[in-house]
């Protein structure tokens, strides 16, 4: 019997340090689904539309979710949001942020933007440890994902 196709993460931290932490958790609580990792919303965005190195979709599968930061350098995550929610083949992938941002104002641009999930980021390892699990069974178990196309194709005529 063929193994299940695992569902990619696409993790976008522009902090070394928090996503080798991020990605450590998920491999603590056992999380098998291979994570990819971008370092900004332009190489994010680039990611999701399947340019330049991405363009292989065997290799790049869309992600069935996005863990995203919204302080991020060349684009911020407000703009990949607003990007995103733009983009027929993939406005529905779901995204959760997961910044230290907890503003009011923050919060509610985000959900304004099409975000699924608010989270502030702890500073402690072992929290971080509690929230990639509450990831993992929510959006990686619960959740019905919506389906998605490999690859963006303008209709034909």
């Amino acid at each position: 019997m063929a193994e299940p196709v695992l569902s990619t993460i696409l993790l976008v931290e522009d902090t070394p340090s928090d996503a080798a932490l991020i990605r450590r958790g998920f491999e603590k609580t056992k999380v098998l689904n291979p994570i990819v990792w971008t370092k900004n919303g332009q190489e994010a965005l680039g990611y999701l539309s399947g340019l330049g190195q991405y363009g292989d979709r065997t290799k790049y599968p869309l992600p069935a979710l996005i863990l995203l930061d919204l302080d991020l350098p060349e684009m911020t995550g407000f703009e990949l949001l607003q990007w995103k929610r733009m983009q027929p083949y993939i406005r529905r992938i779901p995204v959760v942020i997961l910044t230290i941002d907890s503003a009011t104002s923050a919060v509610n641009a985000a959900y304004d933007l099409g975000a699924n999930s608010y989270l502030v980021k702890p500073g402690n390892p072992d929290e971080i440890m509690r929230i990639v699990k509450i990831i993992q069974e929510y959006w990686l178990g619960l959740n019905e994902s919506p389906k998605l196309v490999l690859r963006a194709t303008p209709d034909a005529k």
